[in-house]
């Protein structure tokens, strides 16, 4: 792990995903509940297994971004999983932020804290602008988390295959 990692919110620490987080990340991924937002949910193993061996390459490939875990501090249970990278994987595109939390775990602000965590980390170690997330329209919950975060809705976007509400946080 690099010297970046692990980011700190006020409850949880967020490091690249590992190989090593496969049960973890496979439950989140086949979890309906979990990915109504997002795409359909993955029941292959197999197929998880490739996507993380794609996630993990592009984030060897931009050091400091790519998929991450979020976990307890108190215990390093993880209960989240996040991602700051380029919009469609794209270097040179502007930096993009998400999270999926455990279904157990929602309603206690973690999304929150994540994305200001993600925000602030983006800012200040990529010196960006701006930071984007793209939501499913019908994805209230998630909209909240961005606006509470000072985020803004900018207009649609069709990206990932859907269209999407764009939001961005300008730095201030």
């Amino acid at each position: 792990m690099s010297d970046l990692f692990p980011l700190d919110t006020p409850r949880l620490q967020i490091r690249p995903l590992t190989p090593g987080d496969f049960d973890f990340y496979f439950a989140m991924q086949s979890n309906p509940a979990v990915m109504r937002y997002i795409r359909p949910p993955e029941s292959d193993p197999e197929a998880v297994k490739a996507r993380m061996a794609t996630l993990m390459q592009y984030a060897h490939d931009n050091p400091g971004l790519g998929s991450m875990l979020g976990a307890w501090k108190t215990n390093g249970q993880p209960v989240a999983t996040c991602v700051l990278r380029h919009l469609e994987f794209q270097p040179g595109n502007d930096l993009e932020l998400g999270y999926i939390i455990e279904p157990g775990h929602w309603g206690l602000g973690l999304a929150t804290e994540i994305a200001g965590c993600l925000a602030r980390y983006a800012f200040g170690h990529f010196g960006v602008d701006k930071v984007l997330a793209v939501v499913d329209p019908e994805n209230q919950p998630s909209q909240n988390v961005l606006l509470k975060c000072g985020f803004r809705q900018t207009g649609r976007r069709h990206i990932y295959g859907s269209d999407n509400l764009e939001f961005v946080l300008w730095r201030s």
